[in-house]
């Protein structure tokens, strides 16, 4: 059963953004068809085969089927290809797990995705890794869009009500996404407008005071429907375990779809996202002055009530795709954001004697802006050879990232001197006046472009061979803090191979071997740029699609190999500059993994999406690195709706177990330590009940045992506590 979000209006209509979500119509009356009929809730545990109603695979929506998985994706290859056919790791996080498991917003669909761990810097800093590599790269409705995990301008912060479903695919993705980590790629496909009429909603709360809301409404414009439009907004503000910190957030999201001709398809659709955060700080110091360890709670502050960070957002997008004759399918897409940010606090560093004073505080204050200019054009469909039918894909992309960002300092004589500006636990501290007049910062313009092609062929019934490549154009021209950077990487050759073997209708052997590249800062000894980074990863795996795709299964053996890593030379300058040292090109590194994963539908009831994952990293002498992602996971999640009498209640709940994480040569008053967080292990429950054919209420338990965990250790000295235990309610309305 599918159902979409609300949750609590703001008190004031200052702040308030409408309150309510919406489930499509499209798939109401089957909905409630389900709710009526009491033998459509009895199941079996000996998986029977399934009567789905709704929305059928393989489409790659996943709003109103109920689904814990897609009929297709393409965020691999440029092809729409089940997940049995992609010979990579790929996942999905659908819309009915978004609802199910009460993931707000962007970062809390990331962390609960396969293969994928969080790190937090600070309260609004949180980066994401795979396979021991960050993330940095996100999609939206395919377009590239390049993470700066610095100045996080609120890509994790962005409300999930718009979103469809959030696509994964694991290893190196270069072919499609171009320069980056060989981590994973991230696509979020957002929401399109119904065939017909459709409104719902929800309201909800929760612990430290946590109130949401959103609204989505969909409607055609035209009395034959060919063309629709669909609204979203959504606003949500709450407190949070740590002293003198609140967050509120505002989404709007309004898409207008138009059928020009029966062939061609026109989509516009524009985003705003803005987030506050009063009382913006950093984490907790793990040393006292003397360099034993600090034993603080989870709610202890180091930040101010002045402090702040907001960002806020504009994206307009514009989809324009037209399908030929002969079952090829053009596609012109164009997307521009326009971004703003905003940050002044007080970085306390050092260390604290028993007392809490003796830290060093900086204050600081940014103010920055960031435009993006995203060009994609493709073209894909199947072409006939040597009497079999094949697929080919090709396309064509364009990125402009510029960024500016500003550094003020408070005026001389007006930042806080006495003591008490260096009790880091003191949140009282008074705010300096600014300068209004920019002391540094960075500015950074980034230019990325790249065509590729890929070929899926039949070599037989049963074996398909995947052949791609790309070639893209790197440059940046930067000014960061003061340090200029000009460079460009040229021709840059990324190649794409897998085969596919069908064992038989429910199961497919795989091997493939993608790569990436990744620019790199660092100078030889002539003061030439080093070449980018190579990320190669070659997978072997097995997959299978039971009950007709609606349960799949993937085992995945993997290695990933990054040559060309910057290593300094001992004793090595630049010779135009003896001041900076020299590097050459390493051999890198080398990660050994695992990824088993199980999702989609036991049977009409029931739901499953469970993962383990584990990897090994290695340097070129075999000393262990990137020791700061967990090297193990295990998550599961998964949903019962009960029959009978009971037939209204579903229940569900799940665990996510990862292993310790450490980070050598902290900072510590004896000199560098190595410092670690242990392994931890979370227990999540949810409860819904239909109360009548249009409303249900829905209760998330949140780290029920309340666990005591770290987020992150040793960034600056310090580390992050996660979230304890918490409640959510929610009530919800579809019509």
């Amino acid at each position: 059963m599918s159902k979409c979000s609300i949750l609590p209006l703001a008190p004031t209509l200052r702040r308030a953004l409408l309150a309510s979500a919406l489930l499509p119509l499209a798939a109401g009356a089957a909905v409630q068809e389900d709710v009526e009929d009491t033998d459509a809730h009895e199941s079996s545990l000996t998986l029977p085969a399934m009567n789905v109603q709704g929305t059928q695979l393989p489409q790659s929506e996943t709003e109103g089927t109920g689904s814990y998985t897609t009929g297709s994706m393409s965020t691999a290859v440029g092809l729409p290809l089940s997940i049995r056919e992609t010979p990579q790791s790929v996942s999905v996080v659908t819309r009915q797990q978004i609802e199910d498991r009460g993931l707000r917003d962007t970062a809390a669909i990331l962390a609960s995705a396969p293969g994928i761990s969080m790190s937090r810097s600070d309260s609004n800093r949180v980066s994401f890794s795979a396979r021991g590599f960050d993330i940095d790269n996100f999609q939206f409705d395919g377009l590239a869009s390049p993470i700066n995990n610095f100045w996080n301008f609120g890509a994790t912060d962005v409300d999930s009500a718009i979103y469809d479903r959030v696509e994964i695919v694991r290893g190196s993705t270069g072919l499609l996404t171009g320069a980056g980590n060989p981590s994973a790629a991230v696509n979020f496909i957002r929401k399109r407008p119904l065939p017909a009429f459709a409104i719902g909603g929800s309201l909800g709360s929760g612990r430290w005071d946590q109130r949401r809301g959103d609204i989505d409404i969909s409607t055609p414009l035209t009395a034959d429907g060919r063309i629709a439009a669909r609204v979203v907004a959504a606003y949500s503000e709450r407190d949070t375990f740590i002293d003198y910190q609140h967050y509120d957030s505002a989404t709007l999201y309004g898409v207008i779809s138009a059928e020009l001709t029966p062939r061609t398809q026109l989509t516009l659709s524009l985003e705003h996202q803005k987030n506050d955060t009063d009382g913006m700080g950093a984490g907790v110091p793990m040393f006292y002055a003397d360099g034993s360890r600090t034993h603080y709670g989870r709610s202890t502050a180091n930040n101010t009530q002045w402090s702040y960070f907001g960002t806020e957002s504009n994206t307009a997008f514009i989809d324009l795709e037209h399908q030929l004759e002969n079952d090829w399918k053009l596609r012109a897409a164009y997307s521009r954001t326009e971004a703003d940010y905003a940050m002044r606090y007080v970085f306390r560093g050092g260390y604290p004697d028993r007392n809490d004073a003796g830290m060093s505080a900086s204050f600081l204050k940014y103010d920055g802006e960031r435009t993006r200019d995203d060009w994609h054009l493709t073209g894909s469909g199947p072409f006939e050879l040597l009497g079999r039918t094949h697929d080919a894909a090709f396309g064509w992309m364009s990125i402009a990232d510029d960024l500016q960002m500003d550094q003020y300092l408070p005026l001389p004589g007006t930042a806080p001197i006495a003591d008490s500006q260096l009790d880091w636990s003191n949140g009282a501290i008074a705010e300096p006046i600014w300068s209004g007049t920019r002391a540094n910062g960075d500015r950074t313009d980034i230019r990325q472009t790249g065509g590729y092609a890929v070929t899926r062929l039949s070599l037989a019934d049963p074996l398909h061979l995947i052949l791609g490549v790309r070639v893209s154009t790197w440059e940046i021209e930067q000014n960061y803090f003061g340090t200029q950077r000009t460079y460009r990487y040229s021709d840059e050759v990324t190649p794409y191979a897998g085969l596919i073997y069908d064992l038989d209708r429910t199961y497919s052997l795989y091997t493939s071997y993608t790569s990436i590249f990744k620019n790199q800062t660092q100078r030889a000894p002539d003061g030439s740029f080093l070449d980018p980074v190579s990320g190669d990863s070659y997978e072997l795996g097995i997959k299978a699609g039971y009950l007709d795709g609606q349960l799949n299964a993937a085992l995945s053996v993997y290695r990933t190999r990054q040559e060309g890593l910057a290593e300094a030379i001992p004793d090595t300058f630049l010779i135009a500059d003896p001041s900076q040292q020299a590097y050459k090109a390493g051999e890198g590194a080398v990660v050994d993994g695992f990824d088993l994963e199980l999702s989609g539908a036991l049977s009409e009831a029931w739901n499953l999406s469970t993962s383990y994952t584990h990897f090994i990293a290695r340097n070129a002498e075999g000393k262990a690195i990137n020791s700061t992602h967990p090297r193990t996971q295990f998550k599961l999640f998964t949903t019962y709706r009960l029959d009978g009498v009971l037939r209204d209640l579903t229940l569900g709940g799940g665990t996510t177990w990862r292993s310790g994480i450490s980070r050598a040569n902290t900072g510590s008053p004896n000199g560098p330590v190595d410092v670690s967080a242990d392994s931890y292990a979370l227990v999540d429950l949810m409860a819904r009940y239909q109360i009548s054919e249009h409303i249900a209420a829905t209760a998330n338990l949140n780290n029920v045992f309340d666990k005591q965990y770290l987020e992150q250790v040793g960034f600056y000295s310090q580390l992050w506590y996660g979230e304890p235990r918490n409640l959510q309610l929610t009530l919800s309305a579809r019509f």
